[in-house]
């Protein structure tokens, strides 16, 4: 069963998700498959690359928002940019594990955790507030994307290993949940929509790039770069099926709309399915 996301109508606070932080123990076993999706290494080198930037990646979105906690007045969004910050910082300390996991198998995640360290470090030292801020926009926008996909369509999750997939659909819903949460700090920040487009255009460009630069780093210490059917497998995944890229298309040109929030994409049912089915296993 293929669950949608709905688009149209805005979802108003009081209908959006509750924001939960769950404190998911890391159990994937030394012993489960090393390319642990469908057998693709170069898949497995992708989603690996991705963790590899998150749990920096998370720290500075809890730090772009937080900067901002004493403009924040209205009660909802302070409990939320709480709860935000609550979850972010389960998702870096999980990914961290996973991270050092991936290193165990040769694919050094690590190595680029390190590296992006250092390149938050410095991006920090040429951005403004309010442009991480708006920068955490987007690429909370991003990852919300991904979520809709990883929990809507069993083709994302189909042969893979069940403790791989059980982390990453526990971190796509919370990413659902707390899609909006940087969105409207920066609405009540700075409003304007060149400072939204502006970060967003940026993102957009350094974000894939990045991930398939650290993606073929990963498969060149693993030894799998010269591999063809490797690539093929990654090519298949990101264009034709499952189709990551070619289907989060439509999503990335919403967020260019001026009057564009994340709840305008409903994937509330998305959420009640991995509650559903999904959540009780990650407990």
């Amino acid at each position: 069963m293929q669950v949608r996301v709905s688009r149209g109508e805005r979802v108003e606070n009081a209908a959006r998700p509750k924001i939960e932080i769950r404190k998911l123990p890391f159990r994937i076993p030394e012993d489960a498959p090393k390319y642990f999706w469908r057998g693709e290494k170069g898949v497995t080198a992708f989603a690996y690359a991705l963790s590899a930037v998150f749990p920096d990646g998370e720290r500075m979105f809890i730090d772009a928002v937080r900067h901002y906690r004493d403009r924040v007045t209205d009660e909802e969004l302070k409990r939320a940019v709480q709860e935000f910050a609550g979850q972010e910082a389960q998702h870096g300390r999980v990914h961290e594990q996973y991270n050092e996991y991936a290193q165990r198998k040769g694919l050094r995640a690590v190595d680029i955790m390190l590296h992006t360290r250092k390149r938050i470090a410095a991006m920090r030292e040429r951005t403004t507030p309010v442009q991480r801020l708006a920068a955490t926009a987007a690429l909370e926008h991003f990852t919300a994307l991904m979520a809709e996909l990883l929990l809507g369509d069993p083709r994302f999750a189909e042969g893979v290993d069940e403790a791989h997939a059980e982390l990453w659909r526990w971190h796509a819903a919370e990413e659902a949940e707390h899609k909006a949460v940087a969105f409207d700090v920066l609405q009540l920040v700075d409003p304007r929509y060149r400072v939204r487009m502006r970060s967003y255009a940026i993102t957009s460009v350094m974000f894939p790039l990045t991930t398939l630069i650290q993606t073929y780093y990963l498969m060149h210490k693993d030894g799998t770069l010269l591999d063809v059917r490797a690539h093929l497998g990654l090519f298949e995944f990101l264009f034709v099926e499952p189709g990551l890229v070619r289907r989060v298309l439509p999503g990335w040109l919403d967020y260019l709309r001026p009057d564009f929030h994340p709840w305008d994409r409903d994937d509330r049912a998305l959420l009640e399915r991995w509650k559903r089915e999904w959540a009780p296993k990650a407990a």
